[in-house]
């Protein structure tokens, strides 16, 4: 199975995947959010070979702070979970991130912020045209699949279409882990500004449970600005993308 290595820091959540066995650590979150992965921490982590790595985050105010820390991390991939800038168009963000996008090396998903709860329709067509609305994608090999969700979206279209792609034997056939990413979580930790509404929870109840026991499940969000994690390491929240966070 794959490996799945996973780390809290204090402005994002980072993810290595392997192809060898399961095995998990994690680490205490700190306050400091301009603390860095250590170097010989990233370092170690290339050493291995065929390694994946995603770094993970959302809520995101367009410093080059952020952008700084990714860039010395050396992801595989970086997933920014919503609220792309809080800005009233996405120019801020796809200038910033420009280089990841070239290099196929950015996903995104839609937040409050980019929808019409909090923004405007300019916004929305350009974050639908740029991340899309919903979407999936496979790394690690093939053994990790990443389903991306729009939280402010039509969840019933969603699960369907995210049930017809879990239910498939021959999609399925390599993969060892299923991430679910979205901007706002189906979980609540405690400290969060905002509860997890019905409409994700019914969502990501009604994906999971047609997904096969013999596969690991995470849920990855941020919409809460705080980092946080389930006790079982299989949800976070990664919500401190921001300058005030």
């Amino acid at each position: 199975m794959s490996k799945i290595l996973y780390s809290l820091y204090s402005s994002f959540l980072f993810i290595s995947l392997t192809t060898s066995t399961v095995t998990v650590y994690s680490q205490n979150v700190v306050d400091n959010s301009n603390i860095n992965f250590p170097a010989t921490t990233i370092n170690k982590i290339h050493e291995l070979g065929t390694v994946t790595v995603i770094d993970v985050v959302g809520d995101i105010e367009c410093s080059r702070n952020l952008r700084d820390q990714l860039k010395n991390d050396i992801p595989t991939l970086f997933i920014a979970l919503g609220d792309l800038c809080y800005e009233p168009d996405l120019s801020n963000f796809t200038n910033l991130y420009s280089d990841f996008k070239k290099a196929n090396k950015l996903s995104c998903v839609i937040g409050n912020h980019e929808s019409d709860e909090n923004g405007n329709l300019k916004i929305l067509n350009e974050v639908r045209l740029y991340c899309g609305d919903h979407w999936y994608r496979k790394i690690a090999n093939n053994t990790t699949l990443l389903i991306g969700l729009n939280t402010n979206g039509n969840t019933s279209l969603q699960i369907n279409w995210a049930q017809s792609l879990v239910t498939t034997s021959s999609f399925m056939k390599e993969i060892k882990n299923v991430m679910l990413l979205s901007h706002k979580p189906a979980h609540m930790p405690p400290g969060s500004d905002h509860l997890a509404e019905n409409s994700t929870i019914q969502m990501f109840s009604a994906i999971e449970n047609n997904i096969s026991k013999n596969i690991e499940l995470y849920e990855i969000a941020a919409h809460n600005h705080i980092m946080d994690k389930s006790t079982n390491g299989h949800w976070f929240v990664s919500g401190a993308g921001g300058k005030a966070l």
